[in-house]
């Protein structure tokens, strides 16, 4: 073997995120718990060759023989278990962070896979009366909305925040409960409400389900970090 390739096998065999063939998946993160990294249950157990067995009554997933509570996983709006990074370390996987903290190796015996945390944006279309959120090119939220009555609701870019509060009424509108409120742009919003019609039916704000649906509110505003791109369309 001559010098170069020899270079070339070590540079293979030291180098964790070079390009090896594994497949790299986008991780998900929340504003809430910004240290650890989620991915979907299933699609984390499937690269790594593990059937998960779930008990909703216990609240617990069995995961490569070891039984884990459900308590410190989160979830999809339809359910779908999300599991950390360091839980799976706990069923028996080897987590090797990157060096910029934004990037992981995830093993166990000859399987493994790359996880990278990607940047956030979300679009409102305000003619289809949806909202959608992406993790790089993972989409994690998609839900009705009703938007601003008489075109009320501003469309462009904006971004979320500064303001957020999980309890907030309104000082314009009677008081009125807006529950997981993010702020767009002055005094626009997204926040629930318990009356979202699929149609234009606010004042201004951008009203998310959160009593059906799996809270779509609550998820939005756990998961958004204050600065995300948000993106108003009128189609």
């Amino acid at each position: 073997m001559n010098i170069a390739s020899f270079l070339a096998l070590l540079l293979l065999l030291t180098a964790p995120f070079s390009s090896l063939g594994a497949p790299t998946l986008e991780g998900i993160t929340f504003a809430l718990d910004s240290k650890r990294t989620f991915l979907p249950l299933i699609e984390a157990s499937r690269k790594l060759g593990w059937s998960p067995r779930a008990d909703k009554e216990k609240r617990t997933v069995v995961l490569n023989g070891k039984t884990l509570s459900t308590g410190a996983m989160r979830t999809f709006t339809d359910g779908a278990i999300l599991i950390s990074l360091e839980t799976l370390t706990k069923a028996g996987a080897t987590v090797t962070p990157g060096k910029d903290e934004s990037r992981f190796k995830v093993s166990f015996s000859s399987r493994h896979f790359r996880v990278v945390r990607a940047s956030k944006h979300t679009e409102i279309n305000l003619k289809e009366q949806r909202l959608r959120a992406w993790e790089g090119e993972r989409l994690v939220l998609e839900t009705n909305i009703s938007s601003g009555k008489r075109g009320s609701t501003p469309s462009g870019s904006f971004k979320a925040g500064p303001y957020k509060a999980r309890k907030h009424y309104s000082s314009r509108y009677n008081n009125a409960y807006m529950p997981y409120s993010v702020q767009v742009t002055g005094h626009i919003f997204i926040h629930g409400f318990k009356d979202v019609p699929k149609y234009p039916a606010s004042h201004g704000c951008i009203r998310l389900p959160y009593l059906t649906g799996g809270n779509p509110a609550r998820f939005f505003y756990e998961w958004i970090d204050k600065g995300t791109p948000i993106k108003i369309v009128k189609q």
